[in-house]
């Protein structure tokens, strides 16, 4: 134990009024390591002592002047060397003068002749003692410093600051506590839990026994006792164990109003109902009137079909195409708008079903193909034989298929459009590729946004809605799935469709 201690720069003070001694003391203690010094009297030896402060002395007792006796009385009567230990050296060894050495406070005898082993480890002792207790010392002020800091920073933080022993005790309350729970700690009688509306204490007393059992941190929410004319208080209650060779000595803690934070809270769950009531609504509208709207456009559709069959006159056919043009793009929207309400109210249902996917691309193909011929396009179709079959909503995949290559019409001409697929270990990837205008970095961050076009110049030359891509998105992420896009500007674009093999049906 001896040894835990580095003694090498202990300060050493040897007094004696014979050279000797002296250089025989030098001559044992120097391989300690020790830094000595000197006096050949007791005046210089409480010079030093004032000047250096050493951490020994090793003191003669018959000397000229004033001798050991006087010298050690005088060392002790100043509160400044009062602590420093004093090892007498003499040849006496009457008990008288032993007893009047230890009354005046001295630790140890030295007998003269010396022996080097015994002065080495007296030395040593004392040293090491008189370390120690240094260091207990300074770690005393430290703690005392740091409870000062402490209860300094805690009296004046904005929020509860609280201490408790390892049983949860309540110990230490500052005046934030008190302000906030309106109870201070005589009043709690050590109990916290007190201050917890008396409904949420069974809920608080399991936790609070939970982290005592096994100390961990400590997080609550909860309602104070106090009544302000039927309002009650929210506090946010944190606790943390302190914790020393993993034994738990209590724990410290914080408390903070947060009455206006629920408030908060409550209104923002409030006004996103009251959002979310308000997109069911309009859902619901959009649906009824889509709904209403159809069937006048499809009686529309088929009379001017039917006109259509009659008409003789050129420019009578020209216009009835146009009619049946432009209300076969109405419903179109309609469909579109009334799909979108399903989705949003999430009443849009999944008819799946396993279906081979090659006849599905050439189902979309022969679809899409008079699109394809208005710009002077050429549709490429690229799918191995061993596609297989997929477990889906057939006819949402043709709509997001049909989706992505009437837009890749819309914006090519005179170009190549590509449909593909390829098979993955779980997944399906669609494919349309197209070499027309492409899009920029920001043009492809709306690109799903409702009811948006890439830009109001694409807009005004090619028209739209933008639904179709919202909606093909939206399709695929209810079956599982998703798209990918990327594009540049003048070179084209490339959409994904990414779905699961099978898609697992909603329970």
């Amino acid at each position: 134990m001896l040894n835990d201690l580095d003694l090498t720069q202990a300060k050493v003070l040897m007094v004696d009024d014979t050279p000797a001694n002296i250089d025989v003391l030098r001559k044992v203690l120097t391989p300690e390591g020790y830094r000595l010094s000197f006096a050949n009297d007791g005046e210089k030896a409480l010079k030093i002592t004032e000047r250096t402060q050493p951490d020994l002395i090793l003191l003669d007792i018959m000397m000229p002047g004033i001798d050991g006796f006087e010298t050690c009385r005088r060392l002790k009567a100043n509160p400044n060397n009062a602590d420093i230990p004093v090892i007498f050296i003499s040849a006496k060894t009457d008990t008288q003068d032993l007893m009047d050495g230890f009354r005046l406070g001295a630790v140890d005898y030295i007998t003269k002749p010396f022996k080097q082993e015994e002065v080495c480890a007296r030395v040593r002792v004392h040293l090491h003692t008189r370390l120690l207790i240094k260091q207990r010392e300074l770690l005393l002020s430290q703690i005392q410093t740091s409870e000062k800091r402490f209860r300094l920073l805690s009296t004046w933080s904005p929020i509860g600051i609280f201490q408790t022993d390892a049983q949860g005790t309540l110990l230490y309350a500052n005046p934030q506590w008190e302000q906030i729970t309106g109870k201070g700690l005589l009043q709690l009688d050590s109990d916290w839990l007190q201050i917890a509306h008396p409904l949420d204490r069974p809920r608080l007393l399991l936790d609070w026994q939970r982290v005592i059992a096994q100390p961990n941190e400590f997080y609550a929410e909860f309602r104070l006792s106090t009544d302000l004319g039927g309002v009650f208080l929210w506090v946010e209650m944190r606790a943390v164990p302190l914790l020393h060779d993993n034994i738990c000595n209590g724990f410290v803690g914080s408390l903070e109003d947060i009455s206006q934070r629920k408030e908060y809270e409550t209104a923002l769950l409030k006004a996103k109902e009251d959002a979310e009531s308000a997109v069911k609504a309009k859902s619901e509208f959009l649906a009824g009137m889509s709904h209403e709207l159809r069937t006048p456009m499809n009686a529309i559709i088929g009379y001017s079909e039917m006109l259509l069959e009659d008409a003789s006159d050129a420019q009578d056919h020209e216009d009835l195409e146009k009619i049946s043009h432009a209300s076969k793009y109405l419903l179109n929207l309609l469909n579109n708008i009334l799909d979108l309400s399903k989705l949003e109210a999430n009443k849009m249902p999944l008819n799946l079903e396993s279906f081979a996917v090659l006849p599905l691309l050439r189902k979309v193909e022969s679809t899409i193909m008079p699109l394809v011929r208005k710009n002077a396009n050429r549709l490429i179709i690229k799918a191995e034989a061993d596609l297989g079959e997929i477990y889906a909503d057939s006819l949402k995949v043709q709509q997001v298929l049909l989706n992505l290559l009437s837009n890749a019409c819309k914006f090519t001409e005179q170009g190549d459009i590509t449909l593909g697929a390829i098979r993955q270990t779980d997944t399906l990837i669609f494919y349309v590729v197209d070499t027309g205008i492409g899009m920029s970095a920001e043009e492809l961050q709306r690109l799903f946004h409702k009811y948006a076009q890439a830009t109001d110049k694409t807009a005004q030359k090619y028209g739209g809605t933008g639904l179709g891509l919202v909606l093909s998105r939206q399709f695929c992420r209810l079956m599982g799935g998703d798209i990918q896009v990327s594009s540049q500007p003048g070179q084209g674009s490339r959409f994904e469709v990414i779905l699961p093999i099978k898609i697992e049906e909603a329970t």
